[in-house]
């Protein structure tokens, strides 16, 4: 975990982020091509193993766990859902090399937060047209607008940040005790025996947990826009049929 006070006083940290994110990005296209290539060498009649079978199984994974999540309305932005969770995934776990987390700072979720926010307002145009701009008639819907962008971005953010600061707390804590016992209170003895298990949840499930978090709502968010797109093409069908029975009849 990073040290959360340096984290915040610290200018040059900014180049542990920077460094972090060309780390990841790195790392996952030398992954990305090694399984390319070891996929196009496993013939059709042939079970992929190894780097392959867990490739298949981990897009496997993710394809049913968001075509259920979001009904399979979205699936054309399946790639950037799935390229979205794998990137929170490593990034936010970057914490067990000694790295910041990709989400360390505000800038990286805002960044990311936007996009979902934009995405809500490109399929409602997509798939709603005009209809879209009706709930900004209404002064209450038009504040709320920005309360998507606020939750998901701030979201991911407090819960990686505040990991940060429980493991500072627990490291501090635990030193300053064992410093009062002689000769063996120079090793924070306390803290290797009780900081690695808070280090596993917050460094490994909680990252996992609000990558996963993070991708779904996103999903969530768009396919809730086009199922508004889709309910309103229904209604607008139904009313035509209703006018032409008015007219036959």
């Amino acid at each position: 975990m990073d040290d959360i006070v340096s984290n915040f006083t610290s200018v040059p940290q900014s180049w542990g982020q920077i460094f972090t994110l060309g780390y990841i990005v790195v790392l996952l296209t030398i992954v990305s091509i090694i399984i390319y290539f070891k996929t196009k060498k496993v013939k059709e009649d042939e079970s992929p193993n190894g780097i392959v079978f867990l490739a298949e199984q981990y897009v496997g994974l993710f394809d049913n766990e968001f075509h259920g999540a979001t009904e399979g309305k979205i699936d054309r932005v399946g790639p950037y859902l799935f390229t979205l969770f794998t990137f929170l995934a490593v990034g936010n776990t970057a914490g067990l090399l000694s790295l910041k987390t990709v989400v360390g700072t505000y800038s990286v979720s805002l960044a990311l937060g936007l996009i979902t926010w934009i995405g809500i307002y490109v399929f409602g145009i997509i798939y709603q047209k005009l209809s879209f701009f009706k709930k900004f008639l209404n002064p209450i819907e038009l504040v709320s607008q920005f309360s998507p962008l606020i939750s998901i971005s701030f979201r991911i953010f407090g819960n990686i940040t505040g990991g940060s600061i429980i493991m500072y707390i627990i490291y501090y804590a635990t030193g300053q005790l064992f410093e009062y016992i002689p000769v063996i209170g120079q090793v924070n003895l306390l803290g290797m025996i009780i900081a690695p298990w808070f280090q596993m949840y917050f460094d490994i499930f909680g990252a996992l947990i609000q990558a996963y978090i993070f991708a779904l709502l996103t999903g969530i968010y768009w396919s809730q826009e086009v199922s508004e797109g889709l309910e309103n093409k229904e209604t607008k069908s139904l009313e035509k049929l209703k006018s032409k029975e008015v007219l036959i009849t």
